[in-house]
């Protein structure tokens, strides 16, 4: 049984979660938590919890299908809680310190605690069905078969966008969406039963559903899940003989980061592929990551409405940086304003048409069945099908009658030696109608921007160099790993 094949115990490749979890790909844990959980989460384990918690949440009255916001960490319990939510109902992510419940279109009907609430709670908190799921311990796995099997088009997770094109908006996604979502991350990185995924990314972010999760169960491996943010964590993770991981490229840096500093705790860490997503990863990053750790590095575009991703790199076979040929059974075109094609080497709008594009958004008009979804991101492809995506239209640079995409200035940007990383984004000119504003990160510090500035008026085509430039001890950005390049603007402000 491989990646490719995803079939559970009853032979047949699951489409919902909870198929997945009454019919898991394998015989082998599930989850496992070094030091937080005394013995490992196997399948069987892990199907009796979620059926716990889906057996008090029809005790207790909350009808299969109902919104359930579902407080999450990371570890095991926490991935119980989730899958237990979003296979019995619409399961909300919430992160284990948000302070309330997160006020949107829907009723929120009941909460599953993957945590222990903080203090008493929120008053939202008390006013809902609460099931506590925080403690395995003292959570009686109860029978699979009261795990719901519902229809694969109906929706199985709320999330709200990064919020990076402007007011974030609810994705509705269904359970058929996940589990493709799940098994393209598995078959893009061969994933076996022999693999162990470190798992880094928030559960409450698509990232660390479809790649922290759903992609190691559906492959009938092993999962390690830590808070990247803990140093102890970090550490004790990287000693679990892990194969994978995946993260978005602000993490990447870090591990980068801890590689050099604790080269001690990275002695055992071999893993043979690791995956890039949620942005665009720096080529420098990506160089460095296949030398420090000796593995390949799989870049793939993904968006919340595009659960795993539309795009991908694929393990064996050969990729140019920043190029990602579109997944097997997704559709990915680029358009112009009209909606027409374009050609290979022509910018346009992507858009993308497959079993892991949404449902719709919460209270707006759902996307057609088998119809295309228009993103807000700008790309073009080669004529043998890789696309590379430029960055999102409305980030674009209208500069002298020209649009430039950010993503273009960024790559000219790093290759300057003493340049790791740099974001540029559009600022309002007099007389240009916007300047090319650049903020880097760079050893050299804060006092060097003006010389590194300099050089760039050297190295760079003068209708790509950078008006002003800031040297930054790191970028703001959305708890999903995204750059959000209008907020770059208030550093340039006069």
């Amino acid at each position: 049984m491989t990646a490719l094949d995803p079939r559970g115990s009853s032979g047949e490749p699951p489409d919902t979660l909870g198929g997945l979890v009454r019919s898991p790909a394998g015989p082998g844990p599930a989850v496992v938590i070094d030091d937080l959980c005394a013995d490992p989460v196997d399948a069987k384990a892990l199907a009796g919890h979620v059926a716990a918690v889906c057996a008090r949440l029809r005790a207790a009255g909350v009808d299969t299908g109902a919104v359930i916001a579902v407080r999450v960490g990371q570890d095991a319990a926490s991935v119980v809680a989730l899958l237990a939510a979003a296979a019995y109902g619409t399961a909300v992510p919430v992160a284990a310190d948000a302070p309330e419940l997160p006020a949107g279109p829907f009723e929120i009907r009941a909460l599953v605690t993957g945590v222990p609430p903080a203090g008493a709670g929120s008053p939202a908190d008390r006013e809902v069905v609460t099931v506590d799921a925080s403690d395995l311990a003292v959570l009686p796995p109860g029978d699979a078969a009261a795990v719901p099997v519902r229809a694969p088009a109906e929706p199985a997770l709320l999330l709200c966008t990064s919020g990076t094109t402007g007011d974030p908006k609810w994705v509705r996604l269904s359970q058929r969406n996940l589990v493709a979502a799940g098994t393209f991350i598995a078959e893009s990185l061969r994933l076996t039963p022999a693999d162990r995924g470190l798992s880094m990314m928030p559960l409450h972010h698509g990232h660390g559903i479809t790649a922290g999760v759903l992609a190691p169960l559906l492959s009938g491996g092993e999962l390690v899940i830590i808070d990247s943010s803990d140093l102890a964590f970090l550490q004790e993770g990287l000693r679990g003989g892990i194969t994978w991981y995946s993260a978005a490229p602000t993490v990447h840096a870090s591990m980068l980061v801890a590689k050099r500093s604790w080269p001690e705790w990275f002695r055992s860490f071999r893993p043979r592929v690791i995956r890039s997503t949620s942005e665009a990863l720096p080529a420098a990053d990506r160089a460095r990551l296949e030398a420090e750790f000796a593995a390949p590095v799989i870049e793939a575009y993904a968006l919340t409405e595009v659960p795993g991703h539309a795009c991908t790199q694929v393990l064996g076979t050969a990729a140019e940086p920043g190029w990602m040929p579109p997944q097997a059974g997704v559709e990915v075109e680029t358009v112009d304003p009209d909606g027409r094609p374009t050609g290979p080497g022509v910018p346009g709008r992507i858009r993308v048409r497959g079993p892991n594009v949404m449902l719709g958004y919460v209270g707006h008009e759902p996307v057609a069945p088998g119809g295309w979804y228009p993103t807000s991101d700008i790309g073009v492809r080669r004529p043998d099908g890789p696309v590379s995506v430029l960055g999102r239209d409305s980030e674009a640079i209208k500069r002298g009658g020209e649009t430039i995409a950010p993503a273009v200035v960024e790559s000219l940007v790093e290759k300057h030696p003493d340049i790791e990383r740099a974001r540029a984004c559009g600022v309002p000119h007099a007389s240009l109608g916007e300047q090319i504003c650049v903020a880097v990160i760079s050893g050299r510090g804060a006092a060097a921007a003006g010389e590194l500035l300099r050089d760039l008026r050297t190295m760079l085509p003068a209708n790509l160099t950078p008006s002003r430039l800031r040297v930054v001890d790191a970028f703001p950005g959305s708890p999903g790993g995204k750059v959000r390049r209008s907020d770059l603007r208030p550093l340039f402000a006069e």
